[in-house]
């Protein structure tokens, strides 16, 4: 059944420098965070190559050639561990906001995040998540499912998989509705606005209120992205009015930087925190790196990806955490095993210049005053 909110919503964004104002908060929550576990789609990489200032433009006419990479048929895994993503998330939340974290982990339809942190944290603050990609249409949605039972879990994992192989339309709603019966679980339509599949502007948007027609009850909040633009976010937020959801946060991190966007609560656990949610009660805490310029940020994340880690059993390289499709799967080292041509070697030296953090004040400057995709990213008081 299709559940009709019956209380009203108390959604309320607030900003860092408000600090003596949430003194009435027990706790702030981290979710969607992508760890080393997480498969992430070589396609994209390109288009961000393309963006970085001096040889963009190099590296698009390269991109043009027969290139001897398919970036169509190739992923890569982010440089972070998951304990190590959910200590830096801890850390954050403690350190700069004096609470008790609540860190859910949540990489593209791979379960073993949550797995592996609860073999060292308590489950109340280290919930077993992950980013389920729901066909739809010509293209798919990102739901992240959090707080899945642990006794569980992998059968949970197991029926969602499932339907992400062969999806069958009747399905979806069983599916949604048998998450929505377990009261601990929070359903959040990630980053609506989004159009992953490529499948253009017009069909995405019919898709998405088609969706939200057939499904909107049975999500719990739909989510301000912490790498989408602030005219994305606001969107969003128009759109959880329009289907009387709550909007929560997510930070989507893949590099080593913590969430720019997070929740703030007076649970004391993520089982508390979904009740809230289910409730129309959310608290979006906006952090100052989100007012950094987005194109800045996200290069300094591609940064992150494509650094060598010496102190890495595996994945030292970041051509050894690329995989691609070629008589089997190979890692990206095996026929780049300096790092690559010399286009993609001077972009990834260029890409560390850019990021490096004495420069970036100078050159996030620099980014505001450039006619670039990504301007104009500053958040509105």
């Amino acid at each position: 059944m299709v559940r009709r909110r019956s209380t009203a919503l108390h959604v309320s964004v607030w900003h860092h420098e408000r600090r003596s104002c949430w003194r009435e908060f027990r706790s702030a929550v981290s979710l969607h965070a992508h760890t080393s576990y997480s498969r992430e789609v070589l396609a994209d990489l390109p288009r961000y190559l393309v963006q970085i200032p001096f040889v963009g433009s190099r590296v698009e006419r390269e991109l043009r050639t027969e290139c001897a990479i398919d970036f169509s048929k190739g992923w890569w895994h982010p440089p972070v561990t998951a304990r190590e993503v959910f200590a830096s998330e801890s850390a954050q939340i403690a350190g700069r906001l004096a609470l008790s974290p609540i860190v859910s982990l949540s990489d593209h339809d791979d379960l073993r995040a949550g797995l592996d942190v609860q073999q060292v944290h308590a489950p109340w603050h280290a919930p077993i998540s992950f980013e389920w990609t729901v066909p739809y249409g010509p293209g798919y949605f990102h739901l992240g499912i959090h707080n899945l039972p642990p006794a569980t879990a992998t059968d949970w994992f197991g029926r969602l998989s499932a339907f992400t192989a062969e999806p069958e339309p009747a399905a979806l709603a069983a599916l949604l509705d048998d998450l929505q019966a377990r009261r601990e679980v929070l359903t959040v339509f990630n980053h609506p606005w989004w159009d992953l599949a490529d499948v253009g502007a017009a069909t995405h948007a019919a898709m998405l209120q088609h969706f939200l027609r057939a499904h909107g009850g049975r999500l719990h909040a739909l989510e301000l992205n912490g790498y989408r633009s602030q005219a994305e976010n606001d969107l969003v937020r128009t759109l959880a009015s329009e289907a009387e959801l709550p909007v929560i946060s997510g930070g989507d991190r893949h590099g080593c930087a913590p969430n720019a966007l997070l929740n703030l609560t007076t649970a004391t656990s993520f089982a508390e925190f979904a009740e809230e949610v289910r409730d129309g009660c959310s608290r979006v805490l906006i952090m100052p790196e989100y007012r950094q310029h987005l194109l800045l940020r996200t290069l300094a994340s591609a940064s992150d990806v494509m650094r060598h880690y010496p102190w890495r059993p595996e994945g030292q390289h970041w051509t050894d955490r690329v995989s691609y499709e070629a008589d089997g799967v190979k890692p990206l080292s095996n026929v780049w095993p300096h790092g690559g041509p010399f286009w993609v070697r001077s972009s990834v030296r260029v890409l560390h210049l850019l990021t490096n953090p004495l420069l970036r004040p100078m050159v996030g400057a620099a980014f505001r005053t450039m006619n670039t995709t990504l301007a104009d990213e500053v958040v509105r008081a």
